[in-house]
Formats: C-alpha cells, sequence, structure tokens
C-alpha cells in the first residue's frame, strides 16, 4: 500500500540522512536523551530503510490521517518504535494538525538538523506559513524545492507562501508548476487561479482559462481564494480603483514570459485576519480535494 499524507504529503522515499544519525532505540515513542520533558535532544533516526511491519504501522497512521483522525493518528504512532525518518515526520505533522506548533517545529528542526531532507524542511516550512513567519516559510520552502523540484506539493505551499507575501507574479510560476505536475489537482488549480487574478486580473484568467480549460465554478472558486488573500471582495469592488488598476495592468505586455508584475493591494490586518480558519484549507491537501 502507498503511504499518504495529508496536507505537506510526506512519503516513505526518504532523502538526506545524515551519516552520524542514531539508531533505533528499541523503545516505543520518540526516544530523547536524558533531561527534562522540553529540554532534552531527540534522538532523530534518519534511516530509509522501511521494514514491512512499518509499512503496516505507517500504512495504518496514514489511514487515519486520510479520515482526519488525526489525535487517534498521534495516539496510535507513540506507541510505535521510532526506527525511520518516516516515523519522526509523521509525528511532527501531527503535533501541528493538533495544534501543538510550537512542539511540531520544534521536531521539524531537529529532523533538519540531523537528517536535512526535503520533507522535513518542507514540514517545517509548512509550519511557519501556519505562524505566519512568511519570510522564513519561503527560504525552507524554496530549500526543499531545491532538493525536489518535481515535487507537486512543495511548488504548491511554496506558491501558497508567496501570494502571502504578495509576490504574486513568481507565485504563479510555482503554482502553474504545481498544477502540471500534479495533473490538475483541485486545490492546486484554485491556488493557481487566485495567483493569476492577483497578478492580472480578468484579462490573466483568460488567458488561463484557454490555456488549462476552467469552468466558471473553478474561476469563482479562484477568486474567492484571491479576495480572502488581499482582505478585499473583488465581486463588491469591481468598479473600483483596485480593480481598474488591475483590469489596465492584465492588459500590458507580459515580460520575459511572464505575467506582468504584481498589484499588491492587501493590507497587514486584513491579511492576518483572513487567516484564522485552519491551514490544511489555504496549504493545497495532497491527498484529498473536497
Amino acid at each position: 500500500m502507498a503511504a499518504k499524507l495529508g496536507v505537506i504529503g510526506l512519503g516513505l522515499a526518504l532523502a538526506g540522512c545524515s551519516s552520524m544519525a542514531t539508531k533505533g532505540t528499541g523503545s516505543t515513542g520518540p526516544a530523547k536523551t536524558s533531561g527534562s520533558l522540553d529540554n532534552g535532544v531527540y534522538l532523530i533516526n534518519c534511516s530509509e530503510v522501511a521494514q514491512p511491519e512499518h509499512r503496516v504501522e505507517l500504512d495504518a497512521i496514514d489511514a487515519a490521517m486520510e479520515d482526519r483522525q488525526y489525535y487517534a493518528a498521534l495516539a496510535r504512532l507513540e506507541g510505535l518504535s521510532f526506527d525511520t525518518q518516516a516515523h519522526w515526520l509523521r509525528w511532527a505533522q501531527l503535533l501541528g494538525q493538533v495544534d501543538q506548533l510550537d512542539y511540531s517545529e520544534e521536531v521539524f528542526r531537529a529532523i533538519v538538523d540531523e537528517c536535512n531532507s526535503y520533507q522535513a524542511l518542507h514540514g517545517l516550512g509548512v509550519v511557519q506559513v501556519k505562524k505566519d513567519n512568511t519570510l522564513e516559510a519561503i527560504d525552507l520552502l524554496t530549500k526543499a524545492k531545491s532538493q525536489a523540484p518535481a515535487n507537486a506539493d512543495i511548488r504548491n505551499d511554496l506558491g501558497y507562501a508567496l501570494m502571502r507575501a504578495g509576490r504574486y507574479d513568481r507565485a504563479a510560476f510555482e503554482l502553474r508548476t504545481a498544477y502540471e505536475l500534479s495533473r490538475g489537482r483541485p486545490s492546486t488549480r484554485q491556488n493557481l487561479i487566485a495567483a493569476y487574478y492577483l497578478n492580472g486580473g480578468d484579462a490573466a484568467i483568460k488567458q488561463l482559462q484557454r490555456q488549462i480549460g476552467l469552468t466558471e465554478e473553478h474561476i469563482a472558486a479562484g477568486k474567492r481564494q484571491a479576495s480572502q488573500l488581499a482582505g478585499l471582495s473583488f465581486a463588491q469592488q469591481s468598479d473600483s480603483t483596485v480593480s481598474r488598476i488591475l483590469e489596465a495592468q492584465s492588459e500590458q505586455p507580459a515580460r520575459g514570459g511572464e505575467l506582468s508584475e504584481p498589484v499588491v493591494i492587501q493590507t497587514l490586518e486584513r491579511l492576518k485576519e483572513s487567516f484564522q480558519q485552519p491551514i490544511p484549507q489555504r496549504i493545497g491537501e495532497s491527498t484529498r480535494d473536497e
């Protein structure tokens, strides 16, 4: 069975392991060196070798995560022996899913320090998006992309973070790449439409529609995403100065084969308010599209 995870797409194919990684402890749960609960050093195992019993264990955890049973999945995982990096990655992700973001960040950083895998960099980048540390998230996701440039989940999450930073032209590039790599996954498509709209208005959307084929429903969902990102309702601002600027900009020829330069229209407070809902609705869910 293929192991799958939601949100950040961590799989069993693990990369970038440290030669000094600590071997499995034989005990259950994540192991730490001596010290208090919050002060010990994690004994991260960077092993890429997944034995048959590991695959069965991880598939069961993944199935619970697919059903959004994050608390149950966490409890089951902590009863296992953490013999592979895949166990550690899932643990860090699940901690984030149950709103333990500081704890999740701590574990992901430990995995990055020990293994420097693209999965750990990706996971840490997602945590930084959730914590509204957008620039750090972009840096981490860019590093993850350099290790796994054909990973659609990383490109999608990087594109989303770039949109949050108002860098719509670059976001459109990353999201178009993610869309093609994922063979048109709906969550990525929505992000892509939002990036094109924020960067070039209706003219850019029409161009995209001709290229990849979009229904009016697809476009409406993408525009709603754009409205949330920008902190404005474009549907209610059709005659506003913002819309006229976007429309005028979209009619300008693109430079170097890219979309025209972005118009940054969001305010900090509106941007923050628009991200109070759970982050999985924002960062593309790699295994479930609803």
